[in-house]
């Protein structure tokens, strides 16, 4: 994905849990272990109450803790959990501050591109810049596709580390959760007056609909296959969709996340796992903690 799920990072997880050994996933059969992953762009969507809420009320005393943040992650013994909550919330804080504005540097350029190519199409196809023959705006159109094969490399689930960091959990006592924060993403996209000329001229038509009005259709992992290694062995999926006000453009956008949604969303459901879309998520963090309390 944008973030961690993505390239590498997750064999990252095979060294630092193998390092630890049993300290963070042996656990007694009343022992949660949490892995919780922060895949947001910003952090001005409710990230600073999740943490709050994370350590103040939804650890248990013999629970345990990994967070992803957009560049690492951050393990927690229960020496560590131990130590004040007020000086944890704190130093996750300023981590997850500087580990999102990190790994959005280059997303955001992306979509800044991308904005400056939509820009020049509505101002040639409205006619309000010089006249430029069709060979301009199919130059465009191709810049704007390969900012969209640019998104698409950061956006990359790497299906064979995930495969590898869930068989961590394999036979592991007590239950075990990975909770995906996952903020949703934006286009850009020429506004309605420029796609209405598109989309009346025949030769472009076709085209413009492509790339300004289509949900990416590949899903990015084998849902259905990561979904029974999940149950197998056994390990809950929860996917929160986060409905944030975070928008990298100033002009009209579209959904860019519809993929990540409906794959994560499906492997929520078939864990057990709960599937919300909300606007902040804390929310949605209390109805996993709601369901698990049900379930004891």
């Amino acid at each position: 994905m944008r973030l961690r799920l993505v390239s590498i990072f997750f064999l990252a997880t095979l060294i630092v849990l193998a390092s630890v050994g049993s300290g963070v996933l042996q656990a007694a059969d009343s022992q949660r272990n949490f892995v919780v992953f922060f895949e947001f762009l910003d952090n001005s969507s409710g990230v600073d109450d999740a943490l709050k809420y994370i350590f103040n009320d939804m650890l248990g005393p013999d629970d345990l803790l990994i967070i992803y943040s957009p560049v690492r992650l951050y393990s927690f013994s229960k020496t560590t959990l131990a130590r004040p909550k007020a000086e944890l919330i704190a130093m996750m804080k300023d981590k997850l501050r500087g580990d999102t504005s990190q790994a959005a540097q280059n997303y955001k350029q992306v979509i800044k591109d991308m904005e400056g190519v939509v820009r020049t199409i509505e101002t040639k196809v409205l006619g309000i810049g010089p006249a430029d023959d069709e060979s301009d705006l199919s130059n465009l159109f191709m810049r704007y596709s390969q900012g969209l094969g640019d998104l698409q490399q950061l956006r990359k689930v790497n299906e064979t580390a995930l495969r590898q960091t869930a068989g961590l959990f394999r036979n592991q006592r007590g239950q075990n959760h990975i909770i995906l924060l996952f903020e949703r993403e934006f286009r850009p996209i020429p506004n309605r007056d420029a796609l209405n000329q598109l989309r009346e001229t025949p030769i472009f038509a076709m085209r413009a609909n492509e790339l300004f009005a289509s949900d990416n259709l590949k899903a990015p992992v084998d849902v259905d296959a990561i979904g029974e290694l999940f149950k197998q062995i056994p390990l809950t999926l929860h996917f929160l969709y986060i409905k944030s006000k975070s928008n990298f453009s100033s002009g009209a956008t579209f959904e860019n996340s519809g993929d990540m949604y409906a794959a994560f969303s499906k492997i929520a459901k078939t864990t057990g796992g709960v599937c919300d879309t909300i606007a902040e998520p804390t929310a949605g963090l209390k109805s996993i903690m709601a369901v698990l309390k049900k379930a004891k």
